[in-house]
């Protein structure tokens, strides 16, 4: 498993996040569209990819737009702490500051070129948000970033996309299938309890309905007007069947008229329509050969919550990059501009380390798949142990190996930014694994490994190194 957080960088419950009624899970079901299998099978070799949160919640340091909703369940979910009024002044109030959300300092370049020199094959934009601002100029509301009443006064969506595709990065829409602006599913004039609709729709058809035909609109406009996009990146699992029916058959075909080769992802709701799995803020425990990828945040929410925000040490991050990919899965990193649209140096800092890695380890990263036989390997005490396989060779194998982290003293002796990025060359080590070794490579040293072999297997003597974060072997059997 990856490191322990500490407290300072542990996100919050999922739970306060909004987790969804259970439904029943029928499995993963592989999609029969030819156009789509490949475009899966691409997507699943990017491995690394970035999702960006920026709106109104970031310029009033809110960590999203639940703060809107109606249930107090701590933390990120509940307004500011020195809010006084009441929820509906809130609401009123919360959409108010798209007058002053003005973004300055935000530009779109930055953001690509530092991402895509990370290593990150790809993005996924925060088109619209719970709250129903849109990112983007859409035709069916005023909330939005392109208003004259917005203060950005900016067509956000179209200057991420060009950004990104310009540095070669493939494009995905983020887009809440919930709208709390929306009349259509808070009625304002009725009691708002929670995060779901506050009517009765089979009472009020034509209220809903319209609802239902706006989210379509929106993302029709969308898949429209922004050039080619990759993914549909679907958010508010609990707006579907039965509670709060969408079409979502509808928008997910349309949405490949539109695109041919989308992938649509309608998250948690497990069915046709989710193409990959997200898993958030979490990295499952085994192997998992369907498609899936773990969105989680590098700073500790979804959005930088205030200039400067911190990220996690970037031994966790790699850490998480090794399980995640070593385990079948892609790495969504979250993070995001702060109220005026500047990057932290944190954040800059971080992308910068992670490009480094990547440059030096990234042929046993992208375009792998899961080595099945990691329980087989015996190392080191505390050395963790990850293993990729090309996914177009049976005879190479590539082995990541973590040394322990440091003791809890030891690294509370430390400064925030000393323990996020000071850690640097790696001791010597010894790797055992089942069959012949033909040969043995350090990734990025010219540092021999040693093969001996053994009864039915081989030991690898791995040398000291002034890497950083990890050592990559790549073994030919």
């Amino acid at each position: 498993m990856s490191d322990e957080l500490s407290e300072d960088f542990a996100p919050d419950a999922l739970e306060a996040a909004g987790a969804l009624r259970q439904y029943p899970d029928p499995g993963y079901i592989w999609p029969t569209n030819l156009r789509t299998v490949a475009a899966l099978e691409q997507w699943r070799d990017h491995k690394v990819g970035v999702i960006i949160h920026w709106g109104i919640f970031s310029h009033i340091g809110q960590d999203g737009s639940w703060s809107l909703h109606r249930q107090r369940l701590g933390g990120f979910t509940d307004p500011p702490e020195d809010w006084k009024g009441t929820d509906e002044e809130y609401h009123s109030w919360y959409c108010d500051q798209a007058r002053s959300f003005t973004g300055d300092d935000f530009n779109a370049e930055e953001w690509a070129a530092a991402c895509a020199d990370a290593g990150m094959r790809y993005v996924v934009f925060t088109t619209k948000h719970h709250d129903g601002y849109a990112m983007y100029d859409t035709d069916f509301s005023n909330f939005k970033s392109t208003s004259e009443e917005s203060g950005l006064g900016r067509d956000i969506v179209r200057e991420i996309f060009e950004a990104f595709r310009a540095h070669g990065m493939e494009t995905g829409v983020y887009f809440s299938k919930a709208d709390w602006n929306h009349p259509g599913y808070w009625d304002r004039a009725r009691t708002i309890t929670d995060r779901y609709h506050n009517f009765d729709i089979e009472k009020h058809r034509a209220k809903w309905d319209s609802f239902v035909r706006y989210t379509h609109n929106q993302i029709d406009e969308l898949l429209r007007n922004y050039g080619r996009i990759n993914v549909l990146w679907l958010d508010a699992g609990w707006v579907c069947e039965p509670d709060e029916p969408i079409d979502i058959d509808e928008i997910a075909e349309n949405a490949r008229r539109l695109q041919p080769d989308i992938l649509v992802v309608d998250r948690e709701v497990h069915g046709v329509n989710e193409n990959y799995r997200t898993p958030e803020q979490e990295i499952p425990d085994d192997i998992r050969l369907y498609p899936w990828e773990s969105c989680i945040t590098m700073t500790r929410g979804w959005c930088s919550m205030r200039p400067e925000e911190p990220i996690k040490p970037m031994r966790h991050i790699i850490s998480n990059l090794l399980a995640i990919v070593s385990r079948g899965g892609n790495y969504l990193i979250g993070i995001g501009p702060d109220a005026r649209g500047s990057m932290s140096t944190w954040i800059q800092r971080g992308l910068e380390q992670l490009g480094d890695f990547l440059r030096i380890n990234g042929e046993g990263i992208y375009a792998t798949r899961p080595w099945m036989d990691t329980d087989t390997l015996r190392s080191e005490n505390g050395w963790s142990w990850y293993a990729t396989q090309p996914k177009d060779s049976e005879s190479r194998v590539f082995f990541f190996g973590m040394p322990p982290a440091p003791s809890t003293d030891e690294a509370e002796e430390r400064s925030l930014e000393e323990r996020t990025f000071a850690p640097s060359g790696l001791a010597s080590t010894w790797l055992e694994v089942p069959g012949k070794v033909r040969s043995a490579r350090i990734l990025g040293s010219e540092d021999r490994v040693i093969v001996e072999a053994r009864e039915g297997s081989s030991r690898l003597v791995i040398p000291q190194t002034d890497l950083r974060y990890a050592v990559g072997i790549e073994l030919t059997f």
